[in-house]
């Protein structure tokens, strides 16, 4: 209940909306995802923005293979409490989140 004396909350902004910084933990969601060969949970690392709402991002201990061009609706922002490290099907080392 609030009362006339208490301003209003502002509107939360949701993960999708909000700027993503270089150095920002993400993973990739879509359906037509062009990393359909990489776990669904894989972390990526933001690099760059490339255009106003794309981005350059690569896998999180990875090899420094680049994606740039990557939508920011695709991008979900993770917290870096929730990646672990495992084994991709060739045994390289990845990060997934939990």
């Amino acid at each position: 209940m609030t009362t006339p004396d208490q301003p209003e909350r502002a509107p939360e902004t949701p993960a999708t909306d909000r700027p993503l910084d270089p150095g920002e933990i993400v993973t990739v969601r879509c359906d037509d995802d062009v990393h359909r060969d990489t776990p669904p949970n894989q972390a990526f690392v933001i690099i760059d923005g490339f255009w106003p709402d794309r981005l350059a991002m690569a896998a999180l201990g990875g090899d420094g293979l680049e994606w740039r061009n990557q939508r920011r609706e695709w991008l979900q922002p993770v917290s870096p409490l929730q990646l672990r490290q495992a084994r991709d099907a060739d045994g390289n080392a990845i990060y997934v989140v939990d």
